[in-house]
């Protein structure tokens, strides 16, 4: 049996920094692949990321990068796989891997299409609805994945196994909590380190060197993105971490993660990493122990935050170890800057006291310091909004934290997402896009107002910063330098404000 593992080309909208594809090894695919190379099946692997063709298309107002449709279905005619597993991250990118499910089909009519990732573990009656789909895996992949295979390989193509779906009979294997309706892999340090072998990682490298660099402000010439650590037992309403991920949090050892980085610096000389974890910071002892062995790196291997850590977790002491160790900024997930808010709606146990400690603890030791926010929930009022536009404009004036604001995308599987769906709080149907919510309080036009005034106010604060602190003008120029384009469209996106 030949499994042939695959990522769709992605769809990109040039929407400020954020304008270009990112491009990193895919962590979930790659250890699927190793897991299964572990197991009991008996197979050939082969993985194919669409994406490193790296060529850009027009089509419509967006763009495609990666792979045309006839290369992929070239690529996968000649691969003459038995099963093909598609793998898809974000809903925003759904219809690529449906397409790409469709072109498999075409190229490989007889072959069994498999579909995981967050959207279909929310929608998998959508996906196999799909013509060109045969399973949808709901969950992480590894052990399900497996277990399917196993299955196919001796005949029975209608297993019961929870979290693989082919009929809507198959749901009455899940849990019966929707937000975690499946079990997950414990302990951690069962898997396998990734098969980073069945992939050209030169390829990616040479990409982020572009600009295509698997995270924004990335320096390293050899970057990859890393999970140390899975699951949330926290319940933000707009974070969909427990549907593929679960609520219990599940980490690798010290010992596992120090053989990790190891192998990946050994062998790969890597020389920076993106620690992605949700909760990095969750255990605080063994996230100290991750950080010690950091320090022992001569050169030392740069490392940041870029999913966001908590704000509660930090030291003067602790601060001062990061930067020490190679960490070239955090980012702290504060998500609104009133209290209330944060307790009664977004429900979020975060004291903001605490925050402005780790601000006042970053600026001392001299690490830069980032700060997700989140502005248009149902239920906050406009006083709430602007409060807390002001408060991440004020700690970027004050501490030098550099502010990423957004209004809310509702995503699939989220209580945000249901509460919006089920009140109706919305025009038209509900996209996986920013500004969605209208509710007596506020609506699209109005949080459109409020936020191009915050791009307006932030960009002075930046030519301000830039012109006043001699490292701000040196780091901004780097970064513009090395980002020209998401440079061109924040910049226009703040002078538009003004219009």
């Amino acid at each position: 049996m030949k499994v042939l593992l695959g990522l769709p080309n992605q769809l990109i909208r040039l929407d400020g920094m954020k304008a270009r594809p990112a491009v990193s090894p895919p962590l979930g695919v790659l250890s699927i692949a190793a897991y299964l190379r572990e197991s009991d099946w008996q197979g050939t692997i082969e993985i194919y990321d669409a994406r490193l063709g790296a060529t850009f298309r027009r089509e419509a107002d967006y763009w495609l990068f990666g792979d045309s449709d006839e290369r992929i279905e070239a690529r996968i005619r000649a691969a003459a796989p038995d099963v093909i597993g598609i793998s898809n991250l974000f809903s925003s990118q759904i219809d690529r891997a449906y397409r790409f499910a469709e072109l498999a089909k075409r190229a490989a009519p007889n072959a069994t299409v498999v579909i995981g990732g967050p959207h279909v573990s929310v929608f998998p009656l959508e996906a196999i609805a799909h013509p060109a789909i045969d399973y949808a895996v709901i969950g992480e992949g590894e052990e399900r994945f497996t277990q399917l295979l196993l299955a196919l390989q001796r005949g029975d193509t209608a297993p019961k196994i929870q979290g693989v779906i082919a009929t809507p009979a198959d749901l009455e294997l899940l849990r019966s909590n929707p937000r975690a309706p499946v079990g997950f892999t414990d302990p951690l340090d069962s898997l396998p380190l990734p098969a980073y072998d069945l992939v050209d990682m030169p390829r990616y490298f040479a990409l982020a060197r572009k600009g295509l660099s698997p995270r924004f402000r990335e320096w390293g010439k050899r970057p990859i993105s890393m999970l140390t650590s899975r699951g949330c037992p926290h319940k933000c309403v707009f974070c969909s971490i427990q549907t593929t991920m679960g609520y219990k949090f599940r980490a690798h050892s010290p010992e596992y993660t120090r053989r990790h980085i190891r192998h990946l610096v050994d062998k790969y000389g890597v020389d920076f990493i993106h620690f992605e974890d949700d909760n990095l910071v969750h255990d605080t002892g063994r996230y100290d122990e991750i950080i010690d062995f950091m320090s022992t790196f001569q050169p030392r291997i740069k490392w940041d935050t870029p999913n966001g850590v908590r704000g509660d977790a930090w030291t003067l002491d602790r601060a001062r170890r990061a930067k020490a160790s190679g960490c070239q900024f955090l980012t702290v997930a504060i998500e609104s800057g009133v209290q209330r808010v944060l307790d009664d709606i977004v429900r979020k146990r975060l004291d903001l006291a605490r925050v402005d400690d780790m601000m006042r603890y970053c600026r001392q030791v001299g690490l830069r310091l980032h700060a997700f926010y989140i502005i248009g929930f149902p239920g906050e009022t406009l006083a709430d909004i602007r409060a807390t536009v002001d408060y991440a404009l004020d700690r970027y004036r004050r501490y030098g934290v550099v502010p990423m604001l957004q209004p809310l995308i509702p995503i699939p599987g989220t209580d945000v997402y249901d509460q919006i769906a089920n009140e109706g709080w919305h025009e038209g149907t509900i996209a996986t896009e920013y500004n969605q919510v209208k509710t007596a309080d506020f609506d699209p036009a109005t949080l459109q107002a409020i936020y191009r005034d915050y791009l307006r106010k932030r960009l002075l604060i930046f030519a301000l910063r830039s012109l006043t602190v001699p490292k701000e003008l040196l780091y901004n120029l780097k970064l513009i330098l090395k980002y020209p384009g998401g440079a061109y469209y924040a910049l226009r996106n703040a002078l538009r404000a003004n219009g």
